[in-house]
């Protein structure tokens, strides 16, 4: 690791609505293969199949992490998808940033308004969780991501850019 690199990687809640069609799915195969074993044999396993896979499905959906690296005065971001898949949202260089602050500040009224604005939410989603906002020069506009670093990271970033961060 170099002097100023810093990861965090930061589960997303799962969603309640992916929870109940995993049981729903785990109910209907279940039902599937009992109707299949006593009413005629195998006339519902191909239903009972689907609905296995679909649950697999969700099950990998439900299983993500963000992922943030901030190095030598580059932000990235990347999704990980069921600790196999890993796709990066954004690199961006502190030259490109406008602004770091936690998602309350005052600050970010302005750009919460502007509807030209792009939004890509990283956080994970929990309650009580302390997400900061980066805003950054996007091509021809603006784009805003939200994030959870640690206090380890903000110190790196806030001792090469004290003057875009508000803590």
């Amino acid at each position: 690791m170099s002097i100023f690199e810093n990861t965090v990687l930061v589960d997303k809640k799962v969603s309640v609505v992916n929870v109940i069609l995993r049981y729903l799915c785990i109910a209907l195969a279940i039902f599937c293969v009992l109707v299949s074993i006593i009413v005629y044999p195998g006339i519902l396993l191909v239903p009972a199949i689907i609905f296995a896979v679909f649950w697999y499905l969700l099950k990998i959906a439900s299983q993500i992490e963000w992922e943030y690296t901030y190095i030598e005065g580059r932000l990235s971001f990347a999704r990980i998808k069921a600790k196999r898949k890993r796709k990066n949202v954004a690199k961006i260089e502190m030259e490109e940033v406008v602004l770091i602050a936690p998602s309350t500040a005052h600050e970010l009224y302005n750009y919460h308004n502007n509807n030209q604005v792009s939004v890509k939410d990283c956080s994970s989603k929990q309650s009580g969780a302390k997400t900061y906002e980066v805003i950054y020069k996007n091509g021809s506009g603006l784009g805003d991501i939200i994030f959870e670093p640690d206090e380890n990271m903000l110190d790196m970033i806030c001792n090469r850019n004290a003057k875009k961060v508000i803590r």
